[in-house]
């Protein structure tokens, strides 16, 4: 009988079940947060979660006797296999109840054997952060400094996971060093507005380092990173809303690059639907803006559309949608933005969203209504043509099926970069599309200038030069020399894409695996 182990077991996973104690769990719940074993719970199917490396952590033996244990401190990254929606997922996730979830050898032990764990059974990733980095404590522990090396063997098969399954990152609290480093290495990361921060470093390095006095939230909030850095995709209101975005995200993605995404969802939205609203919503004076959103919710179908990073970059529309039960990414150019101009802020946004889908096998359409490269001093400082063209790298690279549709403006650089030359693509063009290499406002004036400023009426002669460049930029001349394939009738929009979308799945079907190109994070 093994009566006496067997109550030894039971003792060791009660005490690790029991995190950081009573005290810790109970100052988690005051700050409106879940412990790491709860956020699980919510997140996967009930009874699912398969835990590995429970009984891992600190002990403390009797100096006395040597076989009885005093106490073990768990260790603060916990892990292990669950069902997301009966869909097998990997999920790992900091306790912050246990010395605020420090880094130490064992927690980069757990880290390593879960990445491989994950690359190896093709499994998705989802990881709850809300750990602070390392803790220089450990060097008293272990009697040296080492080398910073990240572990390295873990590093190298987080990189290539990047290439080969999903991963998704939630923040919960404030963020440094390794778990920052985790939320930026995923495709697709959320913070929880007002108890998440993410940084390089904390309040006390930073004014250690540089004297600037600053709050968590001052230094790496959600208003900086989901606003203006990029660093993190989207902000959720409370932890079950990041949850559940995490869910819906990985609803649209299959488990790893050999495998289709998931096109079984329930079809109730006809995929012969017209929607008048769509000849009227484009206004005729081309400098007036319009809510481009509209046009993918009646196009797209009924409530599938999950926005990414919706608040940085907003000259440029990302996000994952589904056609006739499909599940595609979107790009759409965004109007009432800096009238939709590729800005330095949109390059990276751009770049990782194409990534994304082509390593994921995800056919993407383009709502695309392009001026062109943001213009002026501040673009010219921060590079904006050198992000661009890097950017525009993506979608020449990707080899997913794209179809893009030309609602209104496609100018220049920026807009040769809205489609991809080297693979089958579709085009079509609303009446409302204009295109070239420069705007007849303004390219006119630039090109005439001698002229127009000669003439006895200059307005006049401007206007009548105008008016004769917009006849020949007319989208029906491109169309007679088959510079366009189709301009269609904007209410057949959805028809013609859920036929496409068919053929777009077949094609891809023919190319699973990983992509030559790795994914960019």
């Amino acid at each position: 009988m093994w009566t006496k182990e067997l109550e030894e077991l039971d003792k060791r996973k009660k005490r690790a079940y029991g995190l950081g104690g009573g005290k810790n769990i109970a100052r988690q719940h005051e700050q409106g947060k879940m412990t790491v074993r709860e956020r699980i719970d919510f997140l996967v199917d009930r009874g699912s979660f398969e835990e590995r490396g429970i009984l891992s952590g600190l002990p403390a033996y009797d100096k006395k006797d040597e076989d009885k244990l005093l106490d073990i401190v768990p260790c603060p990254f916990i892990m292990g296999i669950a069902k997301l929606d009966n869909r097998k997922i990997a999920v790992h996730g900091d306790d912050f109840t246990i010395k605020g979830a420090s880094v130490g050898r064992m927690y980069k032990a757990k880290r390593g054997y879960f990445i491989k764990m994950a690359r190896s059974l093709r499994l998705p990733i989802i990881r709850l952060i809300e750990g602070a980095g390392g803790s220089i404590k450990e060097i008293i522990q272990i009697g040296y400094t080492e080398l910073p090396s990240g572990n390295l063997e873990g590093t190298q098969h987080e990189v290539e996971a990047m290439s080969e399954i999903p991963i998704v990152s939630l923040g919960f609290g404030a963020i440094a060093g390794l778990g920052a480093l985790f939320m930026v290495k995923s495709h697709f990361s959320i913070m929880v507005k007002e108890k998440s921060q993410v940084f390089v470093g904390g309040p006390p390095l930073v004014k250690s380092a540089t004297g600037e006095d600053l709050t968590k939230e001052d230094l790496g909030g959600y208003r900086i990173h989901t606003r203006i850095s990029g660093v993190v995709d989207n902000e959720a209101k409370n932890e079950e809303d990041a949850l559940l975005q995490a869910k819906n995200f990985l609803s649209y993605l299959p488990s790893n690059v050999w495998e289709m995404p998931p096109a079984n969802y329930e079809k109730t939205d006809d995929p012969q639907r017209r929607e008048e609203e769509l000849i009227k919503i484009i206004p005729k004076d081309s400098r007036k803006p319009y809510d481009v959103r509209k046009i993918l919710q009646l196009v797209l179908d009924k409530h599938s559309i999950f926005e990414i990073g919706k608040y940085q970059g907003r000259s440029q529309i990302t996000a994952l949608a589904r056609l006739n039960g499909y599940p595609v990414g979107v790009l759409a150019n965004d109007p009432r933005f800096i009238a939709g101009s590729f800005n330095y802020d949109v390059a990276e946004k751009f770049q990782r969203f194409i990534d994304m889908c082509d390593t994921f096998h995800l056919p993407i359409i383009n709502f695309s209504d392009q001026p062109g490269f943001t213009i002026g001093k501040k673009s010219e400082e921060h590079g904006t043509i050198r992000k661009g063209v890097r950017a525009s790298f993506a979608i020449i690279q990707a080899t997913v099926p794209i179809a893009v549709i030309y609602l209104r403006k496609c100018f220049g650089v920026a807009g040769a970069a809205q489609r991809t030359a080297m693979q089958f693509s579709w085009q079509y063009a609303w009446p409302s599309a204009v295109w070239g290499n420069i705007p007849v406002e303004g390219g006119v004036y630039a090109a005439h200038r001698k002229d127009i400023e000669s003439s006895q009426d200059p307005k006049k002669y401007l206007k009548e030069l105008e008016e004769m460049y917009k006849n020949i930029a007319s989208p029906f001349r491109t169309a007679e020399a088959f510079g366009i394939e189709d301009i269609i009738d904007p209410r057949d929009t959805r028809s013609l894409l859920c036929n496409w979308v068919e053929s777009a799945y077949d094609i891809e079907k023919t190319n699973l695996g990983p992509k030559k190109r790795g994914m960019r994070c």
